[in-house]
């Protein structure tokens, strides 16, 4: 009897403190002839009808598709990172139930600064500016040469 009692407890409380496990997002990793893109596709259900003017972005049969008004697939809901070939950045970004959100760049294959632009909603906010001396590849890196060693500062960080 007394067995048969601790087992009933011990189950009770051990469903009393299960927990449940948070929803796990799905990164998507796609290469391309020219690029790489590594990005996040959460399932989203809190979706109401997408808007006529809105692009959104999706996730369907191996590829990353884009349409204004509407999707069919899996909305990009999290990080994405695309690369040039030569692993270099292309473009960075977040996207929110398949709408652009957040700080979005773009770089040339070279790693200058080609654009940065905010997104709230799928709607630009603002584009920066980006400032021509930031753009300029010479000012990329500059070496500075010490002894034994050579540091790179980098000019164009902020």
């Amino acid at each position: 009897m007394k067995k048969r009692l601790l087992a009933i407890l011990l189950l009770i409380s051990g469903y009393a403190c299960a927990q449940t496990m948070p929803e796990m997002s799905t990164k998507v990793r796609i290469t391309a002839t020219d690029k790489t893109i590594v990005a996040e596709v959460n399932e989203v259900t809190e979706v109401t009808s997408p808007k006529a003017d809105l692009f959104y972005f999706w996730y369907y049969a191996g590829g990353i598709h884009s349409t204004q008004g509407g999707y069919s697939g899996k909305l990009l809901d999290g990080y994405y990172n695309e690369y040039y070939l030569s692993k270099s950045l292309k473009q960075q970004g977040t996207f929110k139930k398949g709408l652009k959100n957040g700080n979005w760049k773009s770089w040339n294959e070279d790693g200058t600064l080609k654009e940065d632009i905010l997104w709230k909603n799928g709607k630009v906010v603002i584009e920066k500016e980006v400032p021509i001396w930031k753009k300029l590849p010479f000012f990329k890196h500059k070496k500075v040469h010490t002894d034994s060693t050579v540091a790179i500062v980098n000019k164009a960080s902020k």
